[in-house]
């Protein structure tokens, strides 16, 4: 079985060629720095959260807009939300094994799950932003199904980008999105991986620079 995550997924499935060579011939896509800032704020973010949560409340930027309440078991989200263990669930008939890390969760009127995920950007978000992190959702639905959690049909990405800066504070604005969310959508992302990594080599993608990197570098 080969592991994979929802990230993962996402940034290989631009290129099909990306995706085989990771996975058949162990060449990986160049990580570049990581960049720590968004990671950090993150943090900073979960920590705003959890204080709401100990409250039994929602924070301001998402009161009266979500369909939901906090998810209150903190030390079981913070076992979700750990990249080492996180949610994880196996696909025997697509020879996968996936694993990820929630932000937060929400838990609709009905009991079901909705998964919540905060993006840090340094722009306001366009209209097609979203559809991005599209996969990301889907799959963590499907792993919310799998390990035996009802999941909801929808869920929310919560935008965060800064707006100013003074007196040694930084002021955001946040936007909140809601998405329709899909299990069944997760488990033919999944299907399509796994045709993909089974198949022949696919061709260089034409719009893909990894791809255009390698070209040039074995003409050199």
């Amino acid at each position: 079985m080969i592991k994979v995550s929802p990230s993962l997924i996402g940034s290989l499935l631009e290129c099909p060629r990306c995706l085989w060579l990771h996975f058949n011939e162990g060449i990986k896509r160049p990580s570049g720095i990581f960049p720590s800032l968004p990671s950090g704020m993150d943090g900073v973010f979960k920590r705003y959260f959890e204080s709401y949560r100990k409250k039994g409340l929602l924070p301001p930027e998402i009161d009266g807009k979500v369909s939901g309440k906090l998810f209150l078991d903190s030390e079981q989200l913070k076992i979700w939300g750990n990249n080492r263990k996180g949610l994880r669930a196996e696909f025997p008939e697509y020879d996968l094994t996936m694993g990820g890390a929630i932000d937060d969760l929400l838990i609709d009127s009905d009991g079901k799950f909705v998964p919540f995920d905060f993006k840090t950007r340094g722009y306001p978000i366009k209209e097609d932003t979203h559809e991005y992190y599209q996969h990301q959702l889907d799959l963590y639905s499907l792993l919310f199904e799998k390990n035996g959690h009802p999941a909801a049909d929808y869920g929310y990405l919560l935008f965060f980008y800064p707006k100013s800066y003074s007196k040694n504070k930084a002021t955001f604005i946040t936007e909140l999105v809601k998405m329709t969310v899909s299990p069944k959508r997760g488990l033919e992302i999944l299907r399509k991986v796994n045709e993909i990594v089974s198949g022949k080599k696919p061709k260089a993608h034409i719009e893909c620079a990894y791809c255009l990197y390698r070209k040039t570098y074995k003409k050199l």
